[in-house]
This record gives structure tokens, sequence and C-alpha cells, in this order.
């Protein structure tokens, strides 16, 4: 796992990192930016919008984006496109996690047109490392539940060995990732492993996202087991 005194955040270089497919029309979800920053995702007939929310009130509007609805594959994948982005077009897959509360969402192939994309996903199907590029999104409620949770500051032995231990299952899906794209840089792949970290945070209670001063070193001090795990170069051979 990446910690704050060893790597810094990076941001997972996605086209549609903060976009969100909900499944329904007309429903809204919350996702969560890298510094705690919550966007508000709202699904539409041809739609998807999503816009900032602000904690304070603010002079200035709110920035809103809008991601298209090209065709729905089914309940649970699309084809989008950014339009403000050329070359912008690619598959959204989304899957219940709890049920009402959380739901994962993946971008993948980024294509050009449309027919390349299709024929793909006819050929391929989904990735076999999707789990890696999956994001979570949340309900009104389970965001609320989140805001009110402990965050890295609080975290004990227990949470931290758990979510240590999500190295071990993302290796596999890792080695398939740069088997199909040998030329990625390696901070992504640090990126995957941290983005993993934190959806194990959450399913124990945790919000990876809050804005709280955290040092896991220093919290961990004197424990030989977490720091060597914190500390040692992370292989994917």
């Amino acid at each position: 796992m990446v910690n704050n005194t060893t790597l810094p955040i990076l941001s997972l270089v996605c086209l549609f990192t903060s976009i969100s497919v909900l499944g329904q029309e007309n429903s809204t979800w919350y996702s969560y930016g890298m510094e705690g920053d919550k966007q508000k995702i709202t699904e539409y007939k041809d739609i998807i919008t999503y816009e900032s929310v602000r904690e304070e009130e603010s002079p200035y509007p709110a920035r809103v984006d809008t991601v298209f609805i090209e065709k729905r594959i089914n309940d649970s994948i699309y084809i989008v496109t950014n339009r403000t982005r050329e070359g912008a077009i690619a598959l959204m897959a989304s899957r219940w996690l709890q049920d009402g509360a959380i739901k994962s969402i993946g971008i993948y192939y980024p294509r050009d047109d449309f027919e390349s994309l299709e024929t793909t996903y006819k050929e391929k199907g989904l990735p076999a490392w999707q789990e890696l590029t999956r994001r979570w999104v949340f309900s009104e409620a389970k965001t609320k539940e989140l805001d009110q949770a402990p965050g890295y500051d609080e975290v004990t032995r227990e949470a931290m060995l758990g979510a240590l231990s999500i190295r071990k299952e993302v290796t596999p899906y890792i080695k398939q990732y740069m088997t199909d794209n040998p030329d990625t840089q390696s901070w992504r792949m640090y990126r995957f492993v941290e983005v993993k970290a934190q959806q194990k945070f959450i399913e124990l209670g945790y919000n990876p996202y809050k804005r709280v001063p955290y040092n896991f070193e220093k919290q961990f001090e004197g424990d030989e087991e977490i720091i060597k795990a914190l500390t040692e170069p992370m292989s994917f051979e």
C-alpha cells in the first residue's frame, strides 16, 4: 500500500475517472476525489452529469460536466462519450456491491470510434484486469455514513493489516494489466494498489477520503510487521 510519507498521491489517468453509471434514469450518487472533494452525479435518459459539491457557500457556480450516453448495451454497460475531448469514447460498466448503497464503475477500451469499440467488446468482453480500474460511488445515505466514519488517523492494527492484504489479491490483475499494456508507467501500478486499499478500508468501516492529518509510519512505529509492509518495495513480477 502507498502511504502519504513515501509516495505523493497521484491521480489515475482515465478519461472518465469521476463519472459513474447508475443503472436507472434520474438517479443521484456521489463520488470522492483523492483529496476528499465530493461530486454529485446524476443520470438522465441520455446524459450523466457530475457536479462539484462545495462544503461552504461560494459566490461562484459549481462546475458541471456532462457525459453522453450514446448507447445502452444493457442495464449495466453503456457506450459513453465526452464530446469536449477528441477520441473520448469508451465502454462504461457498473456492478452493485451493496444493494442501494455502493456501486463500482469501470471504464474500458477508450477509442476514437464506436465501431472499433463495439467490435473489441464483442470479441473480448471485459478485460481480465477489470477490477483494477473500478471506482466506487455511493448513495446519499452511504455518503453521510462515510462522513461520520473514522479516517486514517484512527486506523487500528487489525484494519491496517486487512488493507495491506490487498497487495496479494491484486497482483494477478496487475500482471494481466501489464501484459495488455506493457508501456504503462510504474506509478500507475502503485495507484491501482492505493485505490484497492481505500476500498478495503471502506469495507472495514473507515473513510479513506477524510481530510485528516495522518502518518502510518508514526502511528505504527515499533510494529515491525506493519512497518515492513508499508516500506518494502512492491513487486508485481
